[in-house]
């Protein structure tokens, strides 16, 4: 039995990955694959021994095997070479399988973990738009595909021309929310899209905030943009301060919610960044100037842009004179801010970036 074959039969087995890695601490896999044909019973408790004991066969890990092939999943375990070095570190609780669509060479670069609320602000969308685009010149961008700022942290990476991998908490196969199933689609062709998780497996409130080990894990520093008193991204800044890794935030204004979390970190240590060069300087690397996509605009989107570098203006002001509905408006606005070409300078005033 070959041990990437063993691995894979572990990741099946679906028991958590902290358990597993218990068990390995006492045994090899190989070991553990032959105790479980000998009534292993005496090492694992009744629950753990039946449930890798339902999965215990090689007719079942080569069924396994060929579904994964079948459906374009490509996965990679702790025996192989190419298996992520920074995930193979204990600190992290290295999975026995990852399962991912795009190029996984791209683990192997520096880089830098960009993390947030989901209910991110303007500002929040401005400054990951910013930092992010800047940071692709020089770092592949981790985050975790999730709505606000880790969707804007992968699309401004894509927008800049840079790398940028997606970490699910869940399988493949479920990926959420729905309104980033395009932007899936896009880091799947031109980056790193990964996950701990058979291709099956849907998200749930264990395995969002295991997945942010591997995020911080994966990374030289992770950046939190806007984050609240118990938002989820500062799970993955402890995971990073548990990992050994570097811990920066953005600056947020001192009475507004979203900011507390940020504010907090930095009061507790974490190193502020303003701008992508605060991170660069820090790793003493040089931002090369990444080669941004073109955008299309569409005629609402170049519309309003032409009216803001004519000089700021406010909301009302843009709603009057453009002849726009408010949800036209909005929706013009949002991808501009989106896109990084116009910016909110204080609330509902427009400027370009």
């Amino acid at each position: 039995m070959l041990l990437s074959d063993i691995y894979l039969w572990l990741s099946y087995s679906h028991i958590a990955t902290p358990k597993l890695n218990k068990i390995l601490e006492q045994v090899s896999p190989t070991q553990l694959w032959d105790i479980l044909s000998d009534e292993g019973k005496y090492l694992l408790d009744e629950k753990t021994f039946n449930t890798l004991k339902r999965t215990h066969s090689v007719d079942y890990i080569e069924r396994a095997k060929q579904y994964l092939e079948i459906n374009n999943v490509k996965y990679v375990t702790r025996a192989d070479p190419a298996y992520p070095t920074a995930l193979a570190q204990t600190e992290v609780n290295p999975p026995p399988v990852i399962y991912y669509k795009g190029n996984l060479d791209i683990v192997r670069e520096p880089c830098i973990a960009v993390v947030g609320t989901r209910r991110a602000s303007q500002y929040g969308k401005y400054a990951t738009n910013k930092i992010v685009e800047e940071l692709a010149g020089a770092f592949t961008i981790v985050s975790g595909l999730a709505a606000g700022i880790d969707a804007f942290a992968h699309s401004a990476a894509l927008k800049a021309g840079g790398k940028t991998i997606a970490v699910l908490g869940s399988g493949l196969f479920n990926a959420s929310p729905v309104s980033n199933l395009k932007l899936f689609d896009e880091i799947c062709r031109d980056g790193l899209v990964m996950s701990e998780y058979t291709p099956d497996v849907h998200a749930s409130a264990y395995t969002f905030p295991q997945r942010n080990r591997l995020i911080s894990g994966l990374s030289r520093g992770v950046l939190v943009v806007e984050a609240a008193e118990r938002s989820g991204s500062l799970i993955t800044a402890g995971c990073a301060l548990d990992q050994g890794r570097d811990v920066f935030a953005v600056p947020g204004d001192i009475d507004k919610p979203r900011s507390i979390g940020t504010n907090n970190l930095i009061k507790s240590g974490a190193i502020a960044v303003t701008c992508a060069s605060d991170i660069s300087d820090y790793y003493s690397v040089s931002l090369k100037k990444s080669e941004r996509k073109i955008i299309a605009l569409d005629f609402s989107e170049q519309h309003v842009l032409d009216m803001l570098n004519e000089g700021e203006k406010t909301f009302d002001c843009l709603a009057e004179t453009s002849g726009m509905s408010v949800p036209e408006l909005n929706i013009a606005l949002s991808s501009l801010i989106i896109n990084g070409l116009i910016h909110e300078k204080s609330k509902n005033l427009y400027c370009v970036s």
